[in-house]
C-alpha cells in the first residue's frame, strides 16, 4: 500500500517522477499502469488493479440518479491512463494539472490504495485545515 509523502517537481512538459517507494509498491503488487483523476483540489492516481476494482463498484450504482451522473461527469470523465515511462515519470495532461494548480512544486501523498499529487500550496493549506479531531474519530470507528 502507499504510505509517506514526498516533495517532487514537474519539468515543463508536464513530467512527474514516481518517488521510487511507489514504484517498488507498485512492481511488488501491480504493473506500471496508472489511471488518474481529479477530486478534491488534487489529482489521485490509482493503479490499474484498484481502479478496475473502483470501476466495479460504479457500475452498481444507478446510473440515471442526478447525483451518480454528477460523479460520473466530474470523476470518471477526467480519469486519464497514465503509464510510467523507463524513468519512473508519468505525463500529466494539460487538464489534469490546470485542475489541481500544479506548477512547479508537488507533494506526492500515499493514501493507501492511491497515491494523491497535490500543488505544495493547495497541499500547505489542507494539512492546515486538517482537523485532529476528525483523525480521532476516524480512530475510534476502527477501535483504536
Amino acid at each position: 500500500m502507499f504510505k509517506g509523502r514526498f516533495e517532487h517537481l514537474i519539468d515543463s512538459k508536464g513530467r512527474l517522477s514516481i518517488p521510487s517507494k511507489f514504484r517498488e509498491t507498485l512492481n511488488e503488487r501491480y504493473d506500471s499502469r496508472l489511471v488518474v483523476t481529479t477530486y478534491d483540489s488534487c489529482l489521485i492516481a490509482y493503479p490499474l488493479a484498484e481502479w478496475l476494482k473502483l470501476e466495479e463498484k460504479i457500475s452498481q450504482l444507478p446510473e440515471f440518479k442526478k447525483d451518480t451522473k454528477a460523479f460520473l461527469r466530474f470523476f470518471y470523465s477526467s480519469a486519464t491512463d497514465c503509464a510510467i515511462d523507463k524513468l519512473g515519470r508519468i505525463l500529466l495532461p494539460q487538464t489534469l494539472r490546470d485542475y489541481a494548480k500544479l506548477d512547479k512544486d508537488v507533494i506526492l501523498i500515499g493514501a493507501f490504495r492511491h497515491m494523491e499529487i497535490w500543488s505544495k500550496p493547495l497541499w500547505d493549506a489542507a494539512e492546515a485545515q486538517a482537523s485532529q479531531e476528525d483523525i480521532v474519530n476516524t480512530l475510534e470507528r476502527l477501535g483504536l
